[in-house]
């Protein structure tokens, strides 16, 4: 039940910050705005459904695979049903800017291991190295620099992508990217914690220019996994 209270009080804040966010930028309608945050909601439940029901969660496994695998798939759910081609959403190995992610990798794995030295995780195993070299770069990259974006900007039913960078969509999913790490809810009270929220954001906002620099997720998803990896790594090192 409390996932369930989780992903609607997760719905209203991102409601909330789409809607602003619509007086912005006149391509941003109000049904996308709500549409959009109805999706984020239903990927956080899905995500969070392994916690509820533990039937789903994998044997012996610390991460929730379950979890991303359920995003994953309601992505390419969501993906057929408003036929959102694989260019709105940013599904191509065709780079406009090859030069310009590989620099942005590189720096993304520097933050890594900045945060990874700051932070000090401790010693990963072999899980949590797999882990996180790939589902939460595919499914977070996929849900908040592809399918969101697509929804809000109105790229349905094979429209083509746009060529400009969308700054107000940008910085809006990375404010609820940021709530969505940050906001916690337990024995009938919301938590916030400042620290889980903001560089989810700070990271978002340089990984949503390079998915519309490059039309592509590609980079984007490379940066989170390798960033991920380097943090955990890093982390190990001076633990």
């Amino acid at each position: 039940m409390e996932a369930v209270f989780f992903s609607f009080a997760f719905i209203a804040i991102a409601a909330f910050a789409f809607l602003v966010s619509s007086s912005l930028d006149k391509r941003i309608l109000v049904i996308y705005a709500l549409a959009t945050a109805i999706y984020l909601g239903a990927d956080d439940f899905v995500t969070a459904l392994p916690s509820v029901v533990k039937g789903l969660n994998l044997v012996g496994a610390h991460w929730n695979w379950t979890g991303k695998f359920l995003s994953l798939v309601l992505s390419a759910l969501v993906i057929v049903a408003l036929r959102l081609s694989p260019a709105a959403v940013g599904l191509t190995l065709k780079q406009r800017h090859t030069k310009v992610g590989l620099v942005a990798l590189l720096l993304f794995i520097a933050w890594g291991i900045s945060l990874g030295l700051l932070f000090r995780p401790g010693v990963p195993n072999a899980e949590t190295l797999l882990f996180q070299a790939t589902m939460p770069g595919l499914s977070e990259e996929l849900v908040y620099r592809g399918i969101a974006p697509a929804i809000l900007l109105g790229l349905f039913r094979q429209k083509l992508p746009i060529d400009s960078i969308p700054w107000v969509v940008i910085l809006s999913t990375a404010i609820v990217f940021g709530a969505w790490h940050g906001l916690r809810y337990s024995d009938g009270s919301f938590g916030f914690d400042v620290m889980s929220a903001l560089f989810p954001f700070i990271g978002s906002i340089p990984g949503g220019w390079l998915r519309f620099k490059t039309g592509s997720l590609l980079f984007p998803i490379l940066a989170h996994s390798f960033a991920n990896v380097a943090f955990h790594v890093a982390g190990g090192i001076v633990a």
